[in-house]
């Protein structure tokens, strides 16, 4: 499954910061900024993961520029993911599977971005899935390319 093309997110341990400079003022064209990544095909986004809760992996994707851009691109990427929930308490609760693993997704619109809330199934190894978002992370935080 193609849960993380997005694969474009996330980043460990990067914490919100607030905006530098004004809207647009992102590293583009070929450069990305250490503490960014490409998301959506978007420069400039900051990635923080957060898997202290758990029952879920929260990742926070925000940016300065094109908030909106980034907030309809994950609803729609995951709108692609899987089935809706049946049982789901939002929504756009999406079926997904990571690391060979079923979970379900749901994008919360927060300030500056978006959070994209994964719950591991009853069933599922939550680890292994922590384990994929993290190496999925490393891969987009380290490729300068942006598609």
């Amino acid at each position: 499954m193609n849960w993380f093309r997005v694969g474009s997110f996330l980043v460990l341990g990067v914490q919100v910061v607030g905006c530098a400079g004004r809207p647009g003022a992102v590293p583009m064209a070929g450069y990305r900024n250490r503490s960014t990544a490409c998301v959506f095909g978007l420069r400039g986004v900051r990635v923080a993961v957060d898997d202290s809760a758990a029952q879920s992996i929260d990742v926070r994707l925000t940016m300065c520029s094109d908030i909106v851009a980034l907030r309809e691109r994950a609803h729609r990427f995951l709108d692609k993911q899987g089935p809706a929930e049946a049982s789901a308490s939002f929504a756009d609760v999406r079926e997904v599977e990571l690391a060979h693993q079923r979970a379900s997704a749901h994008v919360e619109d927060i300030a500056e971005g978006v959070r994209i809330v994964v719950v591991p199934d009853k069933n599922s190894d939550a680890d292994a899935i922590r384990d994929e978002i993290e190496a999925r992370v490393d891969r987009v935080t380290s490729d300068d390319r942006c598609d």
